[in-house]
């Protein structure tokens, strides 16, 4: 039987799960009786917990950024029209961090690379080695490291609405198959991003010519055949369109050492975890640990309560 490996989207998966509380009702209910802001990782480990109960991964990471990469040398604008991390969510980032550590989860992370890289690299090694991969994010970026032993969950409007996409239902949704989603977004650009591709080349265009030349250098390759309106747009913004692929490729080749023996989801702390959840007063989360720390460790010691109250859906 195969193995199957979960990577999370640390980064994504925290933003989706803070707008997803704070929505419509602000954050002021969402702090400790110290003052401290806790909706992102309330909603993290909301997410966390599902996660383990519904779907029992035998492996499991997370993946976070780590500040300015490669990309922002390349171009000093990536990325520069993203509105600013809300003040509270950047110390949650934190405590999404700690809490990967006090669990035991791997916390996957490299200087000068996105979080898309790490898993990128990861999720293909980790194929190339046998395991099932399932890649749990909000961004539909990571659609191109779909391919055989590779799935990629991606959250809908509410976080509970998920959708796991194979390379079929990428052509599905996109048009083009995973391995074109590059080129795809070389020619229409990414606003989100803030790279332009081809000012002029929208979906539909862009898709009619990865259906006729292929490849993005394809394309290039058969300006002639154009007509005058198209060739002139691809032929004036050239140096856009393989600066957008650059910028849009996510790495799968970093070299990063990963025991994935330490990933093995028999390991979790829940103790760890426990101590953690009391700090942070989720009165409704420790309930949670005491059910799923038997069917993950069959060691772990009985977890005490807290007097519960009750736990918002996301």
């Amino acid at each position: 039987m195969s193995k199957n490996l979960t990577l999370i989207d640390g980064h994504a998966i925290a933003y989706r799960s803070y707008f997803a509380l704070t929505a419509g009702s602000g954050t002021e209910r969402w702090h400790t009786s110290q003052g401290e802001p806790t909706a992102g990782i309330y909603g993290f480990s909301s997410i966390l917990l599902r996660l383990l109960e519904k779907e029992h991964p035998d492996y499991l990471a997370i993946a976070f950024d780590t500040g300015k990469t490669f990309r922002n040398d390349l171009y000093e604008d990536y990325k520069a029209t993203r509105a600013k991390m809300p003040d509270d969510l950047r110390p949650q980032i934190e405590r999404m961090r700690e809490l990967a550590d006090r669990f035991g989860i791997p916390r996957l992370e490299m200087e000068g690379f996105e979080a898309d890289d790490v898993l990128g690299s990861i999720a293909f090694s980790a194929a190339d080695e046998g395991y099932d991969v399932r890649i749990i994010t909000g961004d539909r970026d990571l659609l191109q490291l779909v391919k055989d032993r590779i799935i990629v969950s991606l959250s809908g409007s509410k976080l509970a609405d998920s959708i796991d996409y194979d390379a079929a239902m990428v052509k599905d949704f996109l048009g083009i198959p995973p391995e074109l989603v590059v080129d795809y977004k070389a020619l229409v650009g990414d606003s989100s991003d803030n790279y332009a591709g081809v000012p002029g080349i929208g979906p539909k265009t862009a898709v009619k010519l990865l259906e006729d030349y292929g490849t993005l250098d394809g394309v290039y390759e058969n300006l002639s055949a154009l007509k005058d309106s198209v060739r002139e747009k691809l032929s004036q913004n050239k140096a856009s369109a393989y600066l957008s692929r650059t910028l849009a490729k996510i790495r799968t080749d970093l070299d990063l050492q990963v025991d994935l023996a330490q990933a093995c989801t028999d390991h979790l702390n829940f103790r760890g975890a426990e101590d953690l959840f009391r700090q942070l007063e989720f009165k409704a989360l420790i309930p949670k640990l005491k059910t799923l720390a038997p069917v993950f460790n069959k060691n772990e010691l009985q977890l005490s309560l807290f007097e519960v109250s009750a736990d918002p859906v996301l």
